[in-house]
């Protein structure tokens, strides 16, 4: 009978010098590996969030597997460069100017005066 692990495993993949692929766990005192095809539907630990998730054949092929709410895609800009948002938090990876305007926008935005429209008769 198999031994019931005692926590949910925080995944790594490694790369041995004979061209093999293994994940190994990355918490203190654990010394779980598996070869990469056989994590396929295992848990694990998400590297950004830190909440439990299913392996799936796309965070398979990460270094430090993630959920995929915490995966991030790629926009064009009026410029022409790319950017990249997180999924759900609308925010732009490793900018400081957007923080920057965002926070402008905001206060500018709270020092907006309601102006209440009054009822013609």
């Amino acid at each position: 009978m198999a031994k019931k692990p005692s926590h949910v495993h925080k995944l790594r993949k490694h790369k041995y010098p004979t061209g093999n692929w293994i994940f190994f766990c990355m918490l203190p005192d654990c010394h779980y590996k598996i070869d990469a095809a056989l994590a396929l539907g295992k848990k694990s630990l998400c590297y950004i969030c830190g909440s439990e998730f299913i392996m799936t054949e796309l965070s398979l092929k990460l270094h430090k597997p993630h959920c995929n709410d915490c995966g991030k895609y790629k926009v064009k800009g009026a410029d022409g460069k790319g950017k990249f948002f997180r999924k759900f938090s609308g925010k732009v990876l490793g900018t400081e100017a957007t923080t920057k305007i965002s926070q402008e926008l905001r206060s500018r935005l709270g020092n907006l005066d309601r102006v209440d429209v009054e009822d013609d008769i």
